[in-house]
């Protein structure tokens, strides 16, 4: 039961009650010209918000599976990697993905999660790594799909004009390696860099 609470406070909950009041969606989207204008809770907040059933619906399974596991071989490494994770992968939207105004969906999130889970496994004396490295090919061929393709591979969107963003998948791969590659204090002091960097200049934001 303890390895399900951070999953539980971080990610289902969050997600759920923004589902039930989408009146606050405006408010805690990723909208880029309001994080530029100095917004950056919708760094962490943009997560949460979802587009339809099936966005949420698919979003929660794949966090909840890999985030329970890996907060029972590693405590306390979920609740890390998200409250930094999360920033670094709409920052790289930021810059990245420059056209794309707004942004929803832990989809970034889960991904990086499930790579962390595959990465820690790899780590640990007698699992089976020959299953978990598939598991990384697996990851980096769900990216490749979404590169190429307009559509999401299982979540449905409301709107037609929603797309899956493959680089928020692919930012989540990358920012799980480097907080596993890292130690966790120096992977924050980098998001704490990045986020200053990011800022726009008191003369640019007016």
């Amino acid at each position: 039961m303890k390895s399900f609470r951070p999953v539980l406070l971080l990610a289902v909950l969050p997600a759920i009650l923004l589902w039930l009041t989408p009146v606050t969606h405006e408010a805690l989207l990723y909208d880029r010209m309001a994080i530029l204008r100095g917004e950056w809770w919708r760094l962490w907040t943009g997560h949460w918000v979802h587009f339809s059933v099936s966005h949420l619906t698919w979003n929660l399974l794949v966090l909840l599976g890999a985030g329970v596991w890996l907060e029972h071989l590693r405590p306390g490494r979920l609740l890390r990697y998200t409250l930094a994770g999360a920033p670094l992968i709409s920052l790289g939207l930021l810059v990245g993905e420059p056209a794309m105004h707004t942004y929803g969906g832990l989809s970034g999130l889960a991904t990086g999660v499930v790579t962390l889970l595959a990465l820690t496994q790899l780590t640990a004396a007698g699992a089976a790594r020959a299953w978990w490295t598939g598991a990384l090919g697996l990851i980096a061929a769900k990216c490749a799909f979404d590169a190429s393709h307009a559509q999401a591979l299982f979540a449905q969107f409301d709107s037609p004009a929603i797309r899956p963003s493959a680089l928020a998948h692919a930012a989540g791969a990358v920012t799980a390696l480097a907080f596993f590659l890292s130690r966790p204090i120096r992977f924050c002091l980098s998001l704490g860099r990045a986020v200053r960097l990011a800022s726009p200049s008191p003369a640019a934001s007016r």
